[in-house]
């Protein structure tokens, strides 16, 4: 059997998934540029595993009312950035996940909406963001965990 070929095709599956996702990123950078113009921005994500995972992201005046809003939801490389209205002229730190339902977000969006809102209260009070682990990360650990315990016994 001749490997040479399957190789090839694992390079160019390689090289398309980086070039795609490097026009996702793009959109991304350009989408966040746009807001950062009109003012700070409070960013939110939701992680999905298996599943879609999104990022919110607000253009806020100086007194935390939210300008403009997008959004990326998705599990592949070709989710694009897109407009999220309804929050216009709302206090960020304010939205509650009751503002979320009546707009008929997908829980992905709510869950990064509210991290947004979340993220900007703890940076205007003082406080320090912490990251959350990955769901990869996660489960190395609990699997970290479990042979130490293992090894202990």
């Amino acid at each position: 059997m001749n490997i040479i070929p399957l190789i090839l095709l694992f390079c160019i599956a390689f090289a398309l998934q980086y070039l795609l996702t490097f026009l996702q990123m793009r959109s991304l950078m350009s989408s966040y540029r746009k807001l950062r113009k009109k003012g700070r921005v409070a960013i939110g994500k939701a992680r999905g595993a298996f599943r879609a995972g999104a990022i919110a992201m607000f253009a806020i005046d100086g007194s935390g009312s939210i300008l403009e809003g997008s959004y990326l939801q998705g599990v592949t490389v070709f989710a694009r950035v897109r407009a999220l209205r309804g929050f216009e002229g709302m206090d960020v730190g304010a939205i509650q996940k009751g503002d979320c339902q009546r707009m008929h977000l997908p829980t992905p969006i709510t869950k990064a909406v509210l991290e947004a809102s979340s993220n900007y209260r703890i940076l205007m009070s003082g406080g320090e963001l912490t990251e959350e682990p990955a769901p990869l990360t996660k489960a190395a650990n609990a699997l970290k965990r479990l042979a130490i315990s293992r090894g202990e016994t």
